[in-house]
C-alpha cells in the first residue's frame, strides 16, 4: 500500500510540473507575439487540458513503478511564427520556457530542502522524500525535453533551424517521435543524462 501511495504522489508531482512546464511555453508564446497560443491555454484552464496520455501519464507511471528517473513530455504547442516578431529567436525562447520553469522548480525545491535543514524544521521524512522527489522529477523533465527530438520542446527548437531535406526528414520522423522516445525510455537509453543530473541534486542537497 506505501508503494502505491508514493506512486500516486510522485505521478501527481510529474502532472503538476509538466502542466508547469506548458503553461510556461503559453506564456512566453503571448509575450512573443502569438496571442492564439494563449486563448487555446485559456479556453481549458484544468492541469488536464494538455495533457499526452502517453507522455504524461503512461510513461512516467511505468518508470515510476520501475524506480527510474521520470521522464516526459506535454502535447505539442502549435505556434503560429508569422505573429512572432522574431520568429527564430523567439521560437526558441518558446521552447526553451518549459524547461526553464522546471530548472526553477528544481531550485525552488533545493532552497526549501536546504533551508528547512538549517533551521532544523526538515524533520518528517516523508516531506523530506516528496521535495527530493520533487526535485529529482523536475531535473530530469528539464534535460530531457531539450532533447531535438518531437514532440519534445527541443525537437520544436531544432525544427526552426532546419531547412531542405533536413526539415523534410525530420517532418518524416516527427510522426513517429514518440515511439523512439519510448523506446529509448524502456532500454534506459537516456540514463546518460539523467544519471549525471540526478546525482549533481542529490550532491547539492547532500545525500
Amino acid at each position: 500500500m506505501k508503494r502505491y501511495f508514493f506512486l500516486g504522489l510522485n505521478l501527481a508531482i510529474v502532472i503538476f510540473s509538466l502542466w508547469v512546464h506548458d503553461k510556461s511555453r503559453v506564456w512566453m508564446a503571448r509575450r512573443c507575439g502569438d496571442p492564439e497560443a494563449a486563448a487555446r491555454q485559456r479556453s481549458a484552464e484544468n492541469p488536464f487540458a494538455r495533457v499526452d496520455w502517453i507522455g504524461s501519464v503512461l510513461l512516467p507511471l511505468f518508470l515510476l513503478w520501475r524506480g527510474l528517473p521520470v521522464l516526459g513530455w506535454t502535447k505539442p504547442l502549435e505556434i503560429n511564427l508569422d505573429n512572432l516578431r522574431r520568429p527564430r529567436r523567439d521560437g526558441l525562447l518558446i521552447a526553451a520556457a518549459g524547461p526553464v520553469a522546471n530548472l526553477l522548480l528544481v531550485l525552488a525545491g533545493i532552497g526549501l530542502i536546504l533551508g528547512l535543514k538549517t533551521a532544523g524544521w526538515l524533520t518528517s521524512p516523508l516531506l523530506l522524500q516528496v521535495l527530493i522527489s520533487f526535485c529529482l522529477i523536475n531535473a530530469c523533465l528539464a534535460v530531457f525535453n531539450l532533447l531535438p527530438i518531437p514532440p519534445l520542446t527541443g525537437g520544436a527548437a531544432a525544427e526552426l533551424f532546419l531547412s531542405g531535406e533536413a526539415l523534410s526528414a525530420f517532418e518524416d520522423i516527427k510522426p513517429y517521435g514518440f515511439i523512439l522516445l519510448l523506446a529509448g525510455a524502456f532500454f534506459n537509453f537516456f540514463d546518460f543524462l539523467t544519471l549525471p543530473v540526478s546525482r549533481l541534486v542529490m550532491t547539492i542537497l547532500g545525500f
